[in-house]
């Protein structure tokens, strides 16, 4: 498949997990909007229904991957961003005042088709770019994959920043929260365009293959530690800046955060394809995961801007080497099955992606260094699961 058609699948991924993206930058809003409706705990409320809305993962990771495998993977991909534009639009015109108390139930409706569409997103992307690519282009492919979910994370986070300074935050509150999703319509239209004009591979009669429970089980286990990292270090960040007692820092944390990460994973990929192999990379990602996060989230929390930097860069770094070779490693174990990949993709992000961020909301109130904790014991379990059982070669 040639690059540019590659690009356009990827562009429509970006644009779906800006729509995403958005519910995290907009959740101090939302917060507020529940407060004044009475709710006490507005903050674990909204974080709640982010958690909740995992829990449909896996039924959309099989629905739509099945219908990936049999009908086609250009036509899921069109599916869901039918579902996610139209329901990022309904989440933009959301009437509070008209809904009263009935506004968190309507907005956890909203996440949760948000939440089925792009379970089965992902795993009909990958399935799609990966089915006639060279192994030598995996690394790349992949990072290309996961680096749009970022860039569609930087740009929703570059938005609600530029509206913030040019609009006060009366404004911001009573409908400048609004203005980012109302640009996920435009994303309809232009992830339509992209993707309508990729080429259309037909399903491949994976139906008639049994579905592998070892398989989805490899699946489940690779993607713990890319969605724990994926999650702590994006749709966390608003959550760990209020903890930073660098004052200066935290307006550009967060788009500090995934712009790092998004440009070391680019690197990454490149050098991978080039010197090594994905599942090696991977593996060592992950051990530098295990061994530095205690460290690396204490020092974010110490008054010192130049510690600091380093502490993101390092973190950074190795979580580029995780999240740059997920894609392909995670292929590599689903038999090229979209519903292998949706059900155990979605399973591991259901359990620990969705309630990393209660988490780290928790946590975060003792000290970061906890928060690096639970992201060791994460990927600690992927290494038991590792030593437990022989892995298949790549």
């Amino acid at each position: 498949m040639k690059w540019k058609f590659r690009f356009g699948a990827v562009a429509g991924n970006a644009l779906e997990y800006y729509d995403i993206a958005i519910f995290a930058a907009i959740s101090t809003y939302l917060s507020a909007e529940l407060a004044k409706l009475g709710y006490s705990q507005a903050t674990e409320m909204v974080w709640g229904i982010f958690a909740l809305r995992f829990a449909i993962r896996p039924i959309g990771g099989y629905v739509i991957g099945r219908y990936a495998d049999i009908v086609g993977k250009k036509s899921a991909l069109v599916l869901t961003s039918l579902i996610t534009g139209t329901a990022t639009l309904m989440m933009a015109l959301l009437p509070i005042e008209l809904l009263g108390n009935y506004t968190p139930i309507v907005i956890l409706l909203l996440q949760l088709a948000l939440s089925f569409s792009f379970a089965g997103e992902f795993p009909s992307l990958i399935t799609y770019l990966f089915n006639d690519s060279h192994i030598k282009d995996g690394a790349k492919l992949s990072s290309i994959i996961v680096g749009s979910s970022l860039f569609g994370v930087v740009i929703s986070l570059g938005i609600v920043l530029l509206l913030k300074n040019i609009m006060s935050e009366e404004m911001m509150q009573s409908i400048g929260w609004r203005i980012p999703l109302l640009i996920g319509v435009g994303n309809i239209l232009i992830s339509f365009w992209f993707r309508i004009k990729l080429p259309n591979h037909q399903g491949n009669h994976t139906v008639k293959k049994s579905i592998s429970w070892r398989s989805i089980l490899w699946v489940f286990v690779v993607t713990i530690p890319g969605t724990v990292t994926f999650y702590s270090q994006n749709l966390s960040t608003s959550l760990i800046i209020e903890q930073l007692k660098i004052e200066e820092i935290k307006s550009f944390y967060a788009i500090l955060s995934s712009s790092l990460l998004l440009i070391f994973m680019l690197i990454c990929g490149w050098l991978t394809d080039k010197y090594s192999s994905t599942t090696r990379i991977f593996n060592i990602g992950t051990i530098l995961m295990v061994l530095c996060s205690v460290p690396l989230y204490f020092i974010l929390q110490i008054n010192n801007l130049l510690l600091v930097l380093v502490a993101q860069l390092l973190m950074s770094g190795y979580s580029a080497m995780i999240l740059c070779n997920l894609s392909a490693v995670l292929m590599s174990k689903s038999n090229g099955q979209a519903a292998i990949l949706g059900i155990g993709y979605n399973g591991a992000s259901a359990s620990l992606g969705g309630i990393t961020p209660l988490v780290v909301s928790y946590l975060s109130h003792y000290h970061l260094a906890y928060v690096g904790a639970f992201i060791v014991v994460c990927g600690l379990s992927y290494f038991i699961f590792y030593s437990l059982s022989k892995p298949a070669h790549t």
